[in-house]
């Protein structure tokens, strides 16, 4: 049997990893015997990804070879993909992505939206096999970047203004040192749901009572 695994329509537009294309590879070489030569299959796939990168679920949305051995081979190897990372960062970009990841990803993507990975086409022993997946974020993993995200916005101006003023008062020094942790004191913003630890980074003019 030959293979003859390749992204549809050459690779502008996010491409699935090396390692998963072998895999389905395998799936091809393992399910195409009793095939007809000169057959077309396709396999639409959805898969949510979360913020690491790994795909969290995988659903068949359409499949010429429903039922078959080689259609969960290729779940299963989809499911164990991890997505590059400029295309999770396109994922989660709260806005506008920047010229050079836009290229890379090829759309302008916010939190939520879908990535349609370069269709892989793999032609084993005349059979063509044609897989087409739509990377979603998950619907969890969304919802948690989205919180955490307005966290930042309440902490990130608290933490600037700490950054520009380092010195602590000095009625302060003999408990927190001559200048405050900012970044400690933002990670206890973002762990407390906003809330600026005023005693050990205390604003400009700011005395406890």
């Amino acid at each position: 049997m030959s293979y003859e695994p390749r992204h549809a329509g050459g690779s502008d537009g996010p491409t699935a990893p090396a390692s998963t294309v072998a895999q389905l590879e395998a799936c091809a070489h393992g399910g195409v015997g009793g095939m007809k030569e000169g057959m077309y299959y396709a396999i639409l796939v959805d898969a949510d990804v979360g913020e690491s990168g790994h795909v969290e679920r995988v659903k068949v949305r359409d499949s010429d070879v429903a039922g078959q051995g080689i259609e969960s081979c290729m779940v299963n190897a989809l499911g164990a993909m991890q997505v590059p990372r400029y295309i999770v960062r396109g994922m989660f970009a709260s806005g506008p992505v920047s010229p050079g990841a836009r290229g890379a990803v090829g759309n302008v993507l916010v939190v939520g939206a879908a990535v349609n990975l370069v269709p892989i086409v793999i032609v084993a022993a005349g059979v063509t096999f044609i897989v087409a997946v739509t990377l979603h974020v998950a619907e969890e993993t969304a919802e948690a970047v989205k919180r955490r995200r307005k966290v930042e916005e309440k902490c990130k101006p608290r933490f600037e203004e700490c950054l520009g003023d380092r010195r602590q008062p000095e009625w302060n020094r003999e408990t927190f040192g001559d200048f405050k942790n900012c970044r400690a004191c933002n990670d206890a913003c973002m762990n407390n749901n906003g809330k600026w630890p005023d005693i050990k980074c205390p604003p400009p003019g700011y005395r406890p009572n």
